[in-house]
């Protein structure tokens, strides 16, 4: 996922707990900030994420 809006990023966190458990803006407001200031440079923030694929077959 790409991000270019540091509004969109608190959104995200606040709505996908998994993420960063007990999100909160007072906790983490240095790191947002910093990342609202490269995105105002027009650095967007990239966010990976991996899948896997279980087979999960019952015992004969």
């Amino acid at each position: 996922m790409e991000f270019h809006d540091i509004g969109t990023i608190v959104w995200i966190l606040r709505k996908c707990p998994w993420w960063v458990p007990d999100f909160t803006v007072e906790a983490h407001l240095p790191r947002l900030r910093e990342l609202d200031a490269q995105l105002r440079r027009g650095e967007p923030f990239v966010a990976h994420s991996t899948r896997h694929l279980i087979v999960a077959r019952k015992p004969d």
